[in-house]
């Protein structure tokens, strides 16, 4: 899955009505956040990234963003319609490698999926 410009967030009211009205996972190193789309089901999913300054400063941040990105493409499938999706990277992720971060979205993604099949 490849993530277009228009398939990302930028409004803080986008995050902000994701946070108030969506669902939430927690993991050791991110929080994975969803929400419906209100176009429907059949378009694109929106994403979105949060890294705060408490985590480091903008090398880190910045790398930690590239890393969620690949994430999101190469596993972001199951999220690739209908949704707003916002990843919030923990201040605890700035310790961890790639692989790290990938096993603990995959857990988190997991969840999601356990979740939504139980609705």
């Amino acid at each position: 899955m490849q993530l277009k410009r228009s398939q990302t967030m930028k409004r803080a009211s986008e995050f902000a009505m994701v946070r108030n009205e969506g669902s939430s996972e927690a993991g050791r190193f991110l929080i994975l956040s969803t929400a419906s789309l209100k176009e429907g089901v059949e378009a694109p999913s929106r994403f979105g990234i949060i890294t705060t300054k408490r985590i480091g400063h903008a090398v880190i941040r910045n790398t930690l963003r590239r890393r969620v990105r690949e994430i999101l493409r190469a596993h972001g499938e199951p999220l690739a319609r209908g949704q707003y999706v916002v990843v919030v990277v923990r201040n605890r992720a700035a310790m961890t490698d790639y692989a790290g971060l990938e096993k603990d979205f995959l857990k988190l993604l997991a969840r999601k999926s356990k979740q939504n099949k139980a609705c």
